[in-house]
């Protein structure tokens, strides 16, 4: 599929759907040359790059059932809410090693993007310059208020959904001419304020910027929203998306199973509507 990309959104354990979608898209064989992932977007789009079908679902299944990788316990005593290195350290290592090798030699261009905390502007780390792979997906999944800034080259990043939580405009601006858009929440949905605000400006109070953008973050989420669902019906975008919402860090096993089978059975259907 020349000059068509895919965009994938992120949102903690919503992206258990994105998951069931890409698996679709190996099982069937559905490539595209280019892969632009925000936050879990970027997670779960690595794996799909490496070719790793139900590595995605292990991982987070896997983790949620862990006590360890949401203790609310870490809140009062200073720590990261989300234990973040489970994944990205413990899972991409040891319990459901990663495949290094086959996602470098993917001829794909693959984009990770993170939000720099000083200008509050997102930055698109390429599968080329990903050196600490582990970390650059780390920033992107920066989540905040549940997880630490992460420090690359002597600058600090925050999750990329904070400056660009649906990554489609830089997929048109790299020369993309049609994009297959995979959402985390249904049709329907609009942004709130989110719980943290009040509170950004004290946690964060040393970079201004982030501070500014955090507070007008869902004004610009549903903006592009709706541009999404005006370039669908001009044909240019492709979007997938849940019949059900999920909250970013639900544990429950059965919405979880359920969001990743609606996820696989449409990108079944949409890799059977190619031919």
């Amino acid at each position: 599929m020349e000059n068509v990309a895919l965009v994938l959104e992120g949102g903690g354990m919503r992206g258990i759907f994105t998951a069931g979608v890409l698996d679709g898209f190996i099982e069937k064989g559905v490539d595209f040359p280019y892969i632009i992932g925000v936050s879990m977007g970027a997670y779960t789009g690595a794996s799909y790059v490496a070719k790793q079908k139900f590595r995605n679902k292990k991982v987070l299944i896997e983790s949620v059932l862990d006590k360890d990788f949401i203790n609310i316990k870490n809140f009062f005593t200073g720590k990261s809410l989300l234990h973040s290195d489970y994944i990205f350290t413990m899972m991409n290592k040891f319990k459901h090693p990663f495949d290094y090798d086959t996602f470098n030699k993917n001829n794909s261009k693959f984009l990770s993007v993170a939000t720099d905390v000083e200008s509050g502007l997102p930055y698109y780390f390429e599968k080329s310059d990903m050196v600490g792979f582990e970390k650059t997906l780390k920033a992107s999944c920066a989540y905040p208020g549940i997880t630490n800034l992460v420090e690359i080259n002597e600058k600090h990043y925050i999750d990329g959904g904070v400056s660009d939580p649906v990554p489609y405009k830089k997929a048109l601006a790299d020369g993309n001419e049609k994009l297959v858009v995979v959402l985390t929440h249904p049709k329907g949905y609009v942004e709130k304020a989110p719980w943290y605000l009040k509170a950004s400006s004290i946690v964060y109070k040393k970079h201004p910027k982030l501070v500014d953008i955090l507070k007008t973050r869902h004004e610009e989420y549903n903006q592009r929203l709706k541009e999404l669902e005006k370039l669908e019906e001009e044909g240019k975008v492709f979007i997938i998306r849940p019949e059900k919402d999920l909250s970013i860090l639900s544990k429950d096993i059965k919405k979880l199973n359920h969001n990743f089978e609606d996820g696989y059975k449409k990108a079944m259907k949409f890799s059977k509507n190619l031919h």
